[in-house]
This record gives C-alpha cells, structure tokens and sequence, in this order.
C-alpha cells in the first residue's frame, strides 16, 4: 500500500535518497516522487523538462506502515508525515492509487499526452493519461501545453496539472 510523506518543496529527491540510505529496505518496497513532463517554448522550438508533479510529496509503498512510520522519524528534519485519525501516517486510497499508477509510466513519470484540438484550439480527443481523464479537464491552455484535471486526491480536491503536445511540435530535448 501507498502512503505519503510530506517535505519541502525541492526537496523531493534530496529526502528520497535519504530514505534510501536510511531506512532497512525490507519496511518499504519503493520510495519514490512522481515526476511530470512539461514543454516551454524556446525561439521556434520546444524544450522538454521533468519536474515534481505533487510538489512535496513522496509516496512509499510499505506492508508495514508502523514500522516504516517510526524509522522516518531517524530521517533529519525533512520530513511531516500526513496523518489521519487513528493512522500513523496517510495511505493513498485505492482508488488514488489506481489513478496514479495510471498516469504515470516507467520511472514515476507523468509522460505528455498528444491531442487533437478542433479550429478553435478546443481539445477533441487525447492519448496518455489525459485521454484516461479527458472528462475532467477544468482548463485547457493549448498555448501554454497543458490542461488541469479536478480530482480527488490524498483527501482533499485537487486540480492537478498535465502536460500535453500536438503533433506539429518540434521537440527538444533538455
């Protein structure tokens, strides 16, 4: 099962590589960030970048929650663990999970979904993990390339932040 471990924002792979020397790796399976792929445009080009998607948040898949909750607490100040009543610390919901794990591809990154836009610019279909949530797109900036998703997610609703390309972009890779 997923749980979440909050840091600063930044210091998302610092704390994971922490955790990694830290913690006896049989409390966990996986510690990891989720990262995303986003697009700037540069002259006549767009650049590709990574960045966190949730930024400051990690997600640990551990069978022993308590465990794994107080060998964190050897981890040096970098770490908040979300909590709920009575939990030792935040597990993601299945249903969470399965959206996350949807999204992502190979190495916890959130890949740019190609779409097609109609003449005014308006998305009428996408691959990827926008064309899994393509009902829940709140708002298209096709300019910019990338949409926001409303979700519930880690208790609260969220609007989450996806990248997306047109088959006419030059890419550039950074």
């Amino acid at each position: 099962m997923w749980y979440v471990i909050q840091t600063r924002t930044g210091d998302e792979e610092k704390l994971a590589c922490m955790i990694r020397e830290l913690v006896p790796r049989d409390h966990y399976t996986e510690c990891f960030y989720i990262k995303m792929e986003s697009a700037r445009k540069s002259e006549d080009r767009w650049e590709i970048y990574l960045c966190p998607m949730f930024p400051g948040y990690l997600f640990v898949d551990t069978d022993t929650p308590k465990d794994m909750y107080f060998d964190l607490k050897k981890v040096p100040k970098l770490t908040k663990l979300l909590k709920e009543d009575g939990e030792t610390f935040l597990p993601v919901s299945e249903e969470e999970q399965k959206f996350l794990e949807d999204i992502q591809s190979e190495g916890h990154i959130v890949r740019r979904s190609l779409v097609q836009v109609d003449d005014e610019k308006q998305i009428i279909s996408a691959e990827g993990a926008v064309g899994l949530y393509l009902k829940n797109v709140v708002r298209q900036r096709v300019r910019k390339r990338y949409v926001l998703i409303e979700r519930e997610l880690l208790g609260e609703k969220r609007t989450i932040k996806f990248g997306i390309r047109l088959e006419e972009d030059q890419l550039m890779d950074v």
